[in-house]
């Protein structure tokens, strides 16, 4: 069985390098090389099967969440090259609507320490979110990413801690959890949609 992960390890000077660059190209370079940070560093230290223990899942299930909404966005926008710098675009929007919110917030303080936004970005339309973007997507092999998603929605209960026993036997009367996640396989399947992006790249002469 190929570990992509390590395959993925191999292209880290080019992905490097593609990191530098502008625009949409440089974000995929950016976020492949803080994928490899997180997920090596994970891989390295902590039982990422469904064996983990409760408090490996405190830490694993929290970062692979942030890891999935980008991996999300990056399949989206290197779906369709035809639309890769409009859909870039809405990702851009969609962070300075966020950045606008955050910056009117009353009880953000020393405001002063961060960029100003510009009021033209209240008018911005509603960030896409993640289920609108993965109904207009596949993988390489033409199938829907429902594992990943399952994944996604379950360890965005943990990043939030709501997963805690305490709340489960409240809410249920009995006791139980929301079941732990083969983060070694979804890791591989990112590597693996990474390194068709990063060839698909190369057979464009974009890198």
């Amino acid at each position: 069985m190929t570990n992509y992960f390590d395959a993925l390890e191999n292209e880290l000077t080019t992905i490097g390098t593609l990191s530098s660059t502008d625009g949409v190209n440089g974000f995929f370079g950016q976020e492949v090389l803080r994928f490899h940070s997180i997920a090596g560093s994970l891989l390295k230290s902590i039982n990422l099967t469904k064996s983990a223990g409760i408090d490996e899942r405190y830490i694993s299930h929290i970062l692979a969440r942030s890891l999935l909404e980008n991996f999300f966005w990056l399949i989206y926008l290197f779906d369709d090259a035809s639309k890769k710098e409009e859909r870039y675009e809405r990702l851009i929007n969609s962070f300075k609507r966020d950045y606008y919110k955050l910056m009117n917030e009353p009880l953000l303080m020393n405001k002063n320490q961060l960029e100003p936004a510009e009021q033209v970005w209240s008018s911005i339309k509603n960030r896409l979110d993640v289920n609108s973007m993965l109904a207009q997507i596949t993988n390489d092999h033409g199938e829907r990413l429902n594992y990943l998603y399952f994944i996604y929605r379950i360890a965005s209960f943990d990043t939030h801690g709501k997963n805690l026993s305490n709340i489960f036997q409240t809410t249920f009367g009995k006791a139980g959890n929301f079941p732990l996640l083969d983060l070694n396989y979804a890791f591989d399947l990112i590597a693996n949609e990474y390194l068709v992006i990063l060839q698909d790249l190369r057979d464009k002469k974009e890198i």
